[in-house]
């Protein structure tokens, strides 16, 4: 057997490795796609052989998704699911269907592309430096002499001072917008001495065009079922413990965090409560949550939803609702402020969802202008709490050791699919 035989007996047989892009309205799909047997969705487009473009971007992506097009290995192949035509960059085909079927999909092109039947794709960026270094300086290397500039390409680490009046090498990189230990579509220039963050600015990002509107967008201008408002609240905060729980390397915990969210029913609490206590036992809370994240008390965090009530505070649009009173309902909180107290305060939120849907009936609620989303308060014709957690990022920051500032972001719960940062970027 020939080595083109052999890999194709391999794409066969062996799970498929795809990097995933998510736009707009496909957060929640790509949950289910990686319950998919077969499906191996991997944190660097490097280890990948399938780009999936998931939902909807803007123009302005489509230089950041070729640059991760281009750092997959060849043969490589691209996939649209639920991603309007034309597509920010060449697809090999579109996929409307369900997770069924892009999953089938994406097993069909990656046994073609190997075994020769569909051709794979070349680069589409042209293989030129990213900045002129050749020739530049006394000794064609791209420094300044023996220090400065950009030697042979890259950024050198320059000394400048620290947050305790030290002099330490600082090195400028830009992190994002498709780094899978960030919400989709954020992008961060971060200047890092070690792994400690000692300025941080959020770069200028529109990559993601708003999906169909949501469940809690229309709960703004009509009166929503409530046991329906809260099903897709505990389906949300399920979903956000498992990226959570991968990004802090539980995949076990994490694979059966996504399981139950594609499951749970009103009323069915104990699987949650019991993962939960799973997630205790692994002393994820002690490693790299407790003492993480506190937010500096001058920020204010009113309508920030867990966030807020996580410190402490009962801030909650529902218990201005009459049929949520009706049902007895009472704002959970937590105490701390840390990644651990968002952790515990979205856990016990999707617990209290499940049973408040179980006891909704057909009672509705909402419809002013006003919503208490998973995020927290939406107002109609006013900013989501996204743009209000994004633009507090370079506060808290600043002075975070690498894990604690992804930690930090990831327990902000951001979605970007609502936010734009300055400029477009180029």
């Amino acid at each position: 057997m020939g080595l083109r035989a052999r890999l194709a007996h391999l794409a066969k047989t062996g799970d498929v490795p795809v990097f995933v892009v998510v736009g707009g309205g496909y957060r929640s799909a790509v949950h289910r796609l990686r319950l998919v047997e077969g499906i191996s969705i991997v944190a660097s487009p490097r280890h990948a052989s399938v780009l999936l473009i998931a939902g909807a971007l803007t123009n302005d992506a489509t230089g950041t998704v070729s640059h991760v097009h281009d750092q997959m290995a060849g043969p490589r192949v691209t996939v649209a699911w639920g991603h309007p035509e034309p597509s920010v960059i060449p697809v090999q085909t579109t996929v409307n269907g369900d997770v069924t079927e892009v999953a089938t999909t994406i097993r069909r092109l990656f046994h073609d592309v190997l075994s020769g039947a569909v051709a794979p794709e070349q680069p589409l960026l042209p293989d030129v430096d990213a900045v002129e270094w050749r020739g530049v300086g006394p000794y064609g290397h791209g420094g300044a002499g023996m220090t400065g500039g950009t030697p042979y390409g890259r950024p050198l680490a320059l000394r400048a001072p620290a947050r305790d009046n030290l002099e330490l090498d600082q090195l400028p990189v830009t992190v994002g917008p498709w780094f899978t230990g960030f919400p989709p579509g954020l992008a961060l220039r971060i200047s890092l001495q070690g792994d400690v963050a000692q300025a941080v600015e959020v770069a200028p990002t529109n990559l993601i065009q708003a999906g169909p509107a949501g469940l809690f967008t229309r709960a703004l201008s009509e009166p929503t079922p409530i046991r329906d408002l809260e099903m897709a609240r505990a389906r949300h905060h399920i979903e956000w413990m498992a990226d959570t729980l991968e990004i802090a390397g539980v995949d076990r915990l994490a694979v059966r965090a996504d399981r139950i969210a594609g499951m749970i029913s009103p009323g069915e609490v104990d699987p949650v409560e019991r993962l939960v206590k799973a997630v205790r036992r692994s002393l994820l809370r002690l490693m790299t949550l407790r003492n993480v994240g506190v937010l500096p008390g001058e920020i204010d965090l009113a309508g920030l939803g867990p966030v807020v009530r996580a410190t402490g505070v009962a801030d909650d649009r529902r218990r201005e609702e009459q049929a949520y009173r009706d049902l007895g309902f009472e704002p959970v909180t937590h105490s701390g402020g840390d990644a651990w107290a968002r952790f515990s305060q979205r856990a016990a939120e999707a617990v209290q969802a499940l049973d408040l849907a179980g006891r909704a009936g057909d009672t509705r609620a909402f419809g002013n202008g006003e919503v208490e989303a998973p995020d927290g308060l939406h107002r109609m014709g006013e900013p989501d709490p996204a743009n209000r957690l994004v633009s507090i990022l370079e506060t808290v920051l600043i002075g975070s050791e690498w894990g604690d500032l992804v930690t930090t972001i990831q327990s902000l719960d951001i979605d970007m699919e609502t936010v734009s940062v300055g400029t477009p970027a180029p």
